[in-house]
């Protein structure tokens, strides 16, 4: 259900272009990646301005403790900190300008009054016991200095004044503890207004104040994120968008390529880019594809001419065979109208056969199946089949017939072995020697004739289709030109080769040679 509900919300994302995804996707990034940092940098800033505000209030601190006992007041106008006084007995008295008007602490600045009451505002006359603000001992060494860490109560004694920045009600705070030497009463009464106070020892408690940090954080957070994140942003997707965009360029060349050859231009291949990167290698993948491509298109025009030239000539024969007992039927034989036109539509079945078994030997795909083949026995039994020739015919004598099962189907195998037999006995004078020998993981079959051979030059081209060299070009005797074809086609489906070799010595003759793997498991020697 869940997913259901998000499909259409990134309907649009999928139906968008590469390069605006990858523009969205940096830009996405770069908006995450400047928050945290802006973040980062703000809390940088932050502790370093923390870091110098504690180290002026430690120098202030002592300044105070030092001139409460004497009763003066030399820091002047250097002193930017809050502070509190915390008697003996526990109250907090209000801190009073030196000349003695009762006041809080004041602080010539740019010519204006101002007070620093960010701790005075929780203080007030008469004063009061601050549970969070214990006084030291009286009896502690001089210049003893701890810092402190309180959360200041939810309400104040005194009104905010706003120009000593942000309240810091209910606010974790850390302030400096140092303790005085002896003050006298009339010391006493300078800092804190209060008549008759005993001589003590006072408790100063100042803040570090922190609205000096946050505000710098505040501005430097405030910068980063509403004027270099949106521009940072746009800059990012503007990148992203470009070097998408020509990240793709040579894709795009390849898809117009393609165009062109879709059209008809079978000739033609896509560019391959210098990078040497996946899309290299997809354009060179593409163009060996295009190469088979371009040699399959041309194998089945090649094909569909020869068979049409080859068609054309029994369908000739039959048709003429018809056509002149029809229109001059007196004294025609018709049984042998009917034997001479059932020999020409034989011919055609034929043909017709090796064409499609052609074809289905070229289509396979995929792993070879089944039970292997024993190569020796298919020679055995047709070798077998010729041991007694005809009057014109050639003997067939089996050398060596080793065990040597093959992988492949055992109808397109025993094609394979009639056609080579068949071709060797069409043109041997007198006798055809047959053997199955295992070499090297392979299974070799080989068939000699001492026929007139073939020439080097002609041994590759005689596996073409519908080949016949110049002494077998009769269709009557050298049939379609399909066997050798069906031979190499059948051998490498299996993995195999099949070719001509020299003929032994004395020669002529003509030697074939049919090299298959042997099937899985199967020992490399008999």
């Amino acid at each position: 259900m869940r997913a259901d509900r998000l499909r259409p919300l990134l309907r649009p994302w999928h139906r968008s272009s590469l390069r605006v995804r990858a523009a969205l996707g940096a830009a996405l990034a770069s908006v995450l990646a400047f928050s945290v940092a802006s973040l980062w940098v703000g809390g940088a800033v932050h502790d370093q301005w923390t870091a110098v505000t504690e180290k002026q209030a430690r120098e202030s601190v002592r300044l105070v403790a030092h001139d409460i006992p004497t009763g003066t007041q030399t820091w002047g106008s250097t002193l930017k900190e809050s502070f509190l006084l915390v008697l003996a007995d526990g109250n907090v008295a209000f801190p009073a300008s030196p000349d003695g008007r009762g006041s809080i602490t004041t602080y010539r600045n740019q010519g204006s009054v101002q007070a620093n009451t960010l701790l005075g505002e929780y203080a007030g006359l008469p004063p009061e016991p601050f549970a969070a603000l214990p006084p030291y001992p009286q009896d502690v060494p001089t210049g003893q200095t701890e810092q402190v860490r309180i959360t200041l109560p939810d309400h104040t004694r005194l009104f905010h004044w706003p120009a000593n920045g942000p309240s810091l009600v209910s606010r974790d705070v850390t302030l400096l503890k140092q303790v005085t030497d002896q003050a006298s009463s009339e010391a006493l009464k300078t800092y804190t207004g209060i008549a008759g106070l005993p001589a003590q020892r006072v408790t100063v408690y100042l803040l570090v104040n922190p609205t000096a940090a946050d505000q710098a954080e505040d501005r430097i957070t405030g910068i980063l994120l509403r004027y270099v994140l949106p521009a940072a942003t746009l800059f990012t997707a503007l990148i992203a968008w470009l070097v998408t965009g020509l990240a793709l360029r040579p894709v795009e060349s390849i898809r117009r390529g393609m165009a062109r050859i879709g059209a008809g231009a079978f000739h033609e291949r896509v560019p391959v880019p210098p990078s040497r990167d996946a899309i290299a290698r997809l354009a060179e993948t593409t163009n060996t594809t295009l190469g088979r491509l371009e040699h399959a298109i041309d194998e089945q025009r090649r094909l569909v001419s020869d068979a049409s030239h080859e068609l054309r000539s029994p369908l000739a024969a039959l048709r003429n065979s018809l056509e002149v007992p029809l229109a001059h039927p007196a004294g025609v034989e018709w049984p042998q109208v009917v034997r001479d036109a059932l020999t020409d539509t034989e011919r055609l079945q034929l043909l017709t056969d090796d064409l499609l078994l052609l074809a289905a030997v070229e289509e396979r795909s995929g792993p070879l199946s089944g039970e292997p083949v024993d190569l020796a026995d298919l020679v055995g039994e047709q070798v077998a089949e010729r041991a007694h020739p005809s009057a014109d015919g050639p003997a067939f004598l089996a050398v060596s017939l080793e065990p040597a099962p093959v992988p492949g189907s055992e109808l397109r195998l025993g094609r394979l072995v009639r056609n080579l037999l068949d071709n060797a006995a069409r043109h041997a004078r007198t006798a055809v020697a047959v053997s199955v020998t295992v070499e090297d993981g392979h299974a070799v079959l080989t068939v000699t004739d001492d026929g007139p051979g073939i020439p080097p030059e002609d041994r590759e081209r005689v596996f073409d289709r519908f080949v016949r060299l110049d002494d077998a070009r009769s269709r009557d005797a050298g049939g379609a030109g399909l066997g050798l074809a069906l031979v190499r086609s059948i051998a490498r489906g299996v993995d195999g080769t099949a070719a001509f070799t020299d003929p032994p010595p004395p020669g002529p003759g003509a030697r074939a040679v049919v090299r298959l793997p042997l099937a899985a498991g199967a020992p490399d020697t008999p």
